[in-house]
């Protein structure tokens, strides 16, 4: 059972041949994502994998044996391993560390998506805190002055990709928001920004039910789609041929935290020309988010050394 249908929930569902339970509509982020990473477009491949079983319903309590979902026909508990494909959730003001007054015009990432592709604009002159691959699809779709701050910054793109576009580049930190009725400024590490709309873009991943098996952007914040289907894959074979568990240590982000020994590989989330020592031997990235193999043991970990690029 995979809890979310977005492109990740998707691609697990077929690999598992699984069901999928989602309240809201199938196909998540990605389904109207048209801005591509490599050359490959989220909402492709949200086609490719459209066709599963779906219960239109909502799972509020899970434990190692199943899942209470409720739906229109009433709650009730569906037996099997549970899988976490909810997708990420955008950092708080607080989390942030921003203060100031809440005035109308500041934006989760997700409902400005929402708001956008429903035809409405959010504003003529929009900030986005946080620079990654659904930000810059966002802003390819914003019909606005734009300016990234970059926060955390991104795996898959490079700043130059967001000037070419013709959008704004900060590097620095919000602070502060001014504005009474509406959103007038920002207060930033590096200055002040005139704005109408602000759209919070810094992410995490999201696994409100604390499931021990998680995919996608529940597991760790992927900008790829390709990589979010790799993962989903990756995760289906480790579950199918079972085996001894590899416990995965490392403090880059990097899925799954538990991988089968028959399988023996993981994504981590690092740049292309990051170095890496694995079990003790060294290597460097070929790739942003590289799948690489691991020795056999029962905890292997990853340490990042730095950069080549």
């Amino acid at each position: 059972m995979i809890v979310g249908a977005g492109l990740s929930g998707l691609a697990a569902a077929k690999f598992l041949r699984g069901v999928l339970v989602e309240r809201g509509e199938v196909g998540g982020f990605f389904l109207r994502d048209e801005y591509p990473v490599n050359g490959v477009r989220g909402c492709d491949l949200v086609r490719e994998f459209m066709e599963s079983n779906v219960i239109k319903g909502t799972v509020f309590e899970a434990d190692e044996g199943g899942a209470w979902v409720l739906s229109e026909e009433g709650s009730r508990y569906l037996r099997g391993t549970v899988i976490g494909a909810n997708g990420f959730r955008e950092r708080t003001l607080l989390e942030l560390g921003v203060f100031g007054s809440r005035p109308s015009g500041v934006f989760p990432l997700y409902s400005a998506w929402e708001l956008v592709n429903r035809g409405y604009r959010i504003g003529e002159r929009v900030v986005i805190y946080g620079f990654n691959h659904y930000s810059l699809s966002l802003a390819s779709k914003l019909k606005a002055e734009v300016t990234f701050i970059l926060g955390s910054g991104s795996i898959a793109h490079e700043e130059a990709e967001a000037l070419d576009r013709g959008f704004g580049v900060m590097i620095g930190a919000l602070k502060r928001i001014e504005g009474k009725g509406r959103l007038e400024a920002l207060r930033t590490s590096e200055g002040d920004l005139k704005s109408d709309a602000l759209v919070l873009a810094e992410l995490s991943p999201w696994n409100p039910l604390n499931l021990s098996y998680t995919v996608g952007n529940a597991a760790m914040i992927t900008e790829d789609p390709s990589k979010v289907v790799e993962g989903a894959k990756l995760l289906a074979s480790s579950i199918l041929s079972g085996g001894r568990r590899v416990e995965v240590i490392s403090d880059a982000p990097h899925f799954p935290r538990e991988v089968s020994e028959e399988v023996g590989r993981v994504i981590v989330g690092v740049k292309r020309g990051t170095k890496l020592r694995v079990g003790g031997v060294e290597m460097i990235a070929e790739e942003s988010y590289p799948l690489i193999e691991i020795p056999k043991g029962d905890r292997i970990r990853i340490e990042v050394m730095g950069c080549t690029e």
